[in-house]
This record gives structure tokens, C-alpha cells and sequence, in this order.
């Protein structure tokens, strides 16, 4: 082996790492490991890369192997807790915060994230009182408001469909607050499939409620760019609007995109505190407060697009939304929207969101609509996988 090799490829991975050049680091991490099989920092730089790549179930073998080195620091068995944490393994990722905390003392972060791992994990034999009572105790004086650990918790839950246990908190969340639309609902929808649409009085309550850290958790975290493909697909088919709706308008981020058409700009949300947000980012000429299918009913003929990004998944029949949407735009005007894709039909998923299949599109719009342009894409990129999207844009009738 040549040590003067493997240090200048370990230096060029760490250098690589540090300049956000994730896809270099890794194939540089991963040639010190066939020139020094074992190389305990190579195996922990490997990880951590594959941590800031958010490819987490791959970071946990190198993470794994480092923490097994002889002098490994206490830090090495918390980013492979964190690991573990974030693929679900919640069980796993408590066992292993506790070996870290018997070596050193954890700091605030990694301690909070400890609690929450032995609670979901505890869910699988306990009821919701006993798994947030061991939060608190490992939390200690750290620990946070237990209905915000527990609304977290539903989320995350659900999210590694792990039912059973995000039932049990949502019903400890209803009992605790029976006015919450939000967890009524996502509740509801975890043993009721066969809800048509998400009730108004939630959407609205889940977004003003959404709304301060929208725009970070979408895009930044998310990477969400369903309204910017959406305007380039219309744009590949006509250049120029007079009256464009934004339907759904949220906090506005589909208004930069939707600029270059020269058009009169409406913006529509069930949300105020949206709404809000879209009046502060500008580029509006009207902002309004209504249901969307209402508020299409009323404006008949009186756009040339409409564009509906992440609004479908909040609708299971589309029937109504299509029906409404081809008598509020004028004859060769254009709908563009965003689904979730499913096989086929429609299914409400435990996300409470609505996937759709191709087939149940095509069908539902069909009477006032034909389909003009599709195309797939990474809708947003979640904890355990990228939901996969669908870009429609159809032409009225």
C-alpha cells in the first residue's frame, strides 16, 4: 500500500466533501477504501457524504464500520444514530444514542433526537402515554412541548408507514384537542380510504398552520420545482397569456415563473396566511380567499390559464375540480397541474394527499379537456424516498 497515495486521495475526498462536491468525494472516499480496505476516517467521511447526499439507508454500513474502530470518537456512534434515525430504524437508532451517551454525555441535538427515536420505537408495545413519558425522561430538562413532539411524531410515522404507531399518537392528539381539524382528519384518513377530497376547513387549518416555514421546507428542504416546470411546459406551448388564474396560489411561488407570459395575474387560497406570504412576495394583481372550485364556478370564460400546482393532490374525484376548471377558462385556454402519480384511479395515501393514475386523468377531464402535454418528474424529495410527480397540461374544448 502506498501511504503517500492513500493520504493525497483521503485529502482530495476531504477537500471535495468541503466544496459541496458530493458525487467527487464519494468516488475519492470510496478509492482510499479499495487502496486501504478498513480505512476507518475514509469509511466515516463516506458516511457523513452519503448523509449530506441525503442517501441515508446507504450511509449506515460506512458509518457502522467506522464507529467500530478501536480509538472511534463518541461522535462517530452519534452520526450512525442519526443515520439509522432517519431511515426508521428507530429501535436500532435508540440503542445505539444510549452507547454513545454511556461514553459522553450528549449535546442537546443528538439528545432530543434520542427521545424521539426510543418513543416511536416504544409505540410498537406501548400506548402514546407511555412512549411520550420515556421521551420526557430521556429529554430531561431539554424536552419539548409533548404535543409538538407528538405532531411531529404522526408525520414521521406515517411517512415510514409505520400505521399502527402513528395511530396511536393521532388518537392521543385527538383526545388531547378535539377542535384540531388538522389531526382529525389525518386520522381519519388512516382508517377511512375512501374520503373523496380533503375537507376545506383542514387544507385551510394545515396551511395557515404551514405557512412561516413554507417556502423553506419545500424548496430548500424539499426541493420543490413543480410550478417553475410547470410554466416552462406551458411555455413550450404558447408564449403569450391575458388572464392567468394561479390556483391554489399558496405563498406565491409560482408567480416568478408565470411572469414572463405579460399576463393579469389572480391569485386564489383557502389559506389568509398564504395569502399573506403572496402579497409579500409580489406579482400579483388580485389575491383572494375562496375555495377553489367556488371560485371557478363564479368566473365563467374569464381566464386563458389556469395553473394548479400541488392543488389535485388535495382532491380525490376530479370530476367537480375539471368540470369546473373548463367552464371558468375560454374555449383554447390551458390547464396545467401537478399529481402525484398512482397506478391507476385515485387513492387517498396515508400522507393524507391523493395520488392519481394516468388513466383516471384522462378519463375525469375528458369531457371539457383533451391532454396535450405530460411528463414525469421528482415531485418533491421526502424523508424515505422522491415522490414521483406528473405534469399535465390540457387544452379546453
Amino acid at each position: 500500500m502506498d501511504i503517500q497515495a492513500v493520504d493525497h486521495m483521503f485529502a482530495m475526498a476531504v477537500a471535495a466533501s468541503g466544496e459541496g462536491r458530493l458525487d467527487d468525494a464519494e468516488a475519492a472516499f470510496r478509492a482510499v477504501l479499495v487502496m486501504s480496505p478498513g480505512h476507518d476516517e475514509a469509511l466515516f467521511g463516506l458516511g457523513l457524504n452519503l448523509m449530506i447526499a441525503r442517501r441515508f439507508p446507504e450511509a449506515v454500513e460506512p458509518l457502522a464500520l467506522a464507529a467500530q474502530a478501536p480509538d472511534a470518537e463518541p461522535v462517530r456512534l452519534q452520526c450512525l444514530a442519526h443515520a439509522l434515525f432517519l431511515t426508521g430504524a428507530f429501535t436500532r437508532a435508540a440503542e445505539t444514542f444510549a452507547a454513545a451517551e454511556a461514553i459522553e454525555a450528549l449535546p442537546e441535538g443528538p439528545r432530543l433526537t434520542w427521545a424521539r427515536a426510543a418513543a416511536y420505537a416504544a409505540l410498537d408495545q406501548s400506548p402514546a402515554e407511555t412512549a411520550l413519558d420515556l421521551y420526557a425522561r430521556i429529554a430531561g430538562p431539554l424536552a419539548e412541548d409533548l404535543g409538538t413532539v407528538a405532531r411531529e411524531g404522526f408525520g414521521v410515522l406515517v411517512a415510514f408507514d409505520r400505521l399502527d404507531a402513528a395511530r396511536a399518537l393521532g388518537a392521543w392528539l385527538e383526545a388531547r384537542d378535539p377542535d384540531d381539524k388538522i389531526r382529525a382528519h389525518e386520522l381519519r384518513v388512516l382508517v377511512d380510504p375512501s374520503i373523496d377530497r380533503a375537507p376545506p376547513a383542514y387544507v385551510e387549518a394545515l396551511f395557515d398552520d404551514f405557512a412561516e416555514r413554507f417556502d423553506r421546507q419545500l424548496v430548500e428542504m424539499l426541493d420543490y420545482r413543480a410550478p417553475a416546470l410547470l410554466a416552462d411546459l406551458i411555455a413550450s406551448r404558447r408564449a403569450r397569456f391575458e388572464r392567468i388564474l394561479d390556483l391554489g396560489c399558496g405563498t406565491g411561488l409560482a408567480a416568478p415563473s408565470l411572469e414572463r407570459f405579460g399576463a393579469e395575474l389572480t391569485g386564489v387560497d383557502l389559506s389568509s396566511a398564504m395569502l399573506a406570504k403572496a402579497a409579500e412576495r409580489g406579482g400579483y394583481d388580485h389575491l383572494v380567499q375562496e375555495e377553489a372550485v367556488a371560485f371557478l364556478e363564479r368566473h365563467p370564460g374569464g381566464f386563458d390559464l389556469i395553473v394548479a400546482a400541488d392543488v389535485v393532490i388535495y382532491f380525490g374525484d376530479l370530476v367537480p375540480l375539471f368540470t369546473a376548471a373548463a367552464k371558468a377558462l375560454a374555449p383554447g385556454g390551458l390547464l396545467a397541474i401537478s399529481t402525484e402519480r398512482g397506478e391507476t384511479g385515485w387513492s387517498l395515501l396515508p400522507t393524507a394527499r391523493y395520488a392519481h393514475g394516468d388513466d383516471y386523468v384522462q378519463a375525469a377531464s375528458a369531457p371539457g379537456f383533451r391532454i396535450v402535454e405530460r411528463q414525469e418528474i421528482p415531485l418533491r424529495r421526502e424523508t424515505t424516498a422522491v415522490t414521483v410527480g406528473c405534469l399535465y397540461l390540457l387544452e379546453r374544448l
